[in-house]
This record gives C-alpha cells, sequence and structure tokens, in this order.
C-alpha cells in the first residue's frame, strides 16, 4: 500500500488526523449552536 512518492507516509498521518480535526469541529459548532439556542 505504500505509494512511489517521497512522502508516502502522508495518507496514514492525515487521514485520521482529518477525521479526528473534522469531527472535533462539528462537535465544537453543534455545541454552540445547542447552548446558543438553551439561552434564548
Amino acid at each position: 500500500m505504500t505509494g512511489d512518492y517521497a512522502a508516502s507516509f502522508l495518507p496514514l498521518i492525515l487521514v485520521p488526523g482529518i477525521g479526528i480535526v473534522i469531527a472535533a469541529v462539528t462537535m465544537a459548532l453543534l455545541f454552540t449552536y445547542i447552548e446558543s439556542e438553551a439561552e434564548g
């Protein structure tokens, strides 16, 4: 599963990293939206 390019290890690092970042940003946005709705 290794590519012929120089940084063939990058997908192994970036794919879980991006998944965690997208999940964290989504949870943060949902949290702020829920909390702002609860205030009013």
